[in-house]
């Protein structure tokens, strides 16, 4: 059986800090007959950032499946809250943004959520799959659906095949009572897993005697898109 080694990712590239443990995700829409301009946007908006010395990592993927198919998807991950404060030139930031990427596409949602370390299952390469599972948990209660999603991880111990399970609670810009997971696959067949992902979470939830904690699981397919993204190989 392979190791799995269990880290966090800081931004820059290494090892996650317990204290930097805040995620930003923003979703976007090209707008109709728009996605190429957008796309070309969205890539001059990274060399700004570039050029500005940006310390941030920044990570894209497009939504392949789902009510959202067509949605790009930002996300800046492992920060402390102090970071918001200070971001790189917000207003030549924004200003930018007018210039390559508003007018190709909407601003359709920005939330944050905080990492759940003990959760989550990662390796160096977890947010450069190939795919990225988005299941997207509601709950009744945030501390009960922890608890599920914590046996869920560790059903994971001894099957070398998934590498990358990052779960987050969304804790502004959305639905607090929902618990992201953000599992990660190369190919269809490691992506075929976690097939069973729901009735998986629901007998956890009957064996922990937690009954009526999940109200209802959304599954969504990722695609990585590494020329819109800023970040380590």
């Amino acid at each position: 059986m392979k190791p799995i080694l269990l880290v966090i990712f800081i931004l820059s590239g290494s090892a996650f800090s317990q204290d930097n443990r805040i995620a930003q995700f923003t979703i976007w829409e090209p707008k109709e007959t728009q996605a190429f301009s957008f796309q070309r946007g969205y890539q001059r908006h990274l060399q700004w950032h570039k050029g500005a010395g940006d310390p941030w990592e920044w990570y894209g993927w497009y939504f392949t499946s789902g009510p959202r198919i067509g949605h790009f998807m930002e996300a800046t991950f492992n920060h402390a809250w102090s970071d918001f404060d200070n971001p790189v030139d917000p207003e030549e930031d924004n200003a930018d943004i007018l210039r390559t990427i508003d007018q190709f596409g909407y601003m359709r949602s920005r939330f944050k959520a905080y990492f759940l370390k003990d959760q989550s299952i990662a390796t160096s390469a977890s947010l450069r799959s190939k795919m990225l599972r988005m299941v997207t948990i509601n709950v009744t209660d945030t501390p009960s659906g922890i608890k599920i999603v914590d046996r869920f991880k560790n059903s994971f111990r001894s099957n070398s095949d998934i590498t990358t399970l990052m779960a987050y609670k969304v804790i502004d810009g959305g639905n607090a009572n929902q618990i992201l997971l953000l599992i990660g696959s190369n190919s269809w067949e490691q992506y075929g897993k976690t097939e069973n992902i729901q009735d998986q979470l629901a007998n956890i939830e009957n064996a922990l005697k937690l009954k009526s904690t999940i109200k209802s699981v959304t599954s969504e397919t990722l695609t990585y898109q590494p020329d819109m993204s800023l970040a380590p190989e």
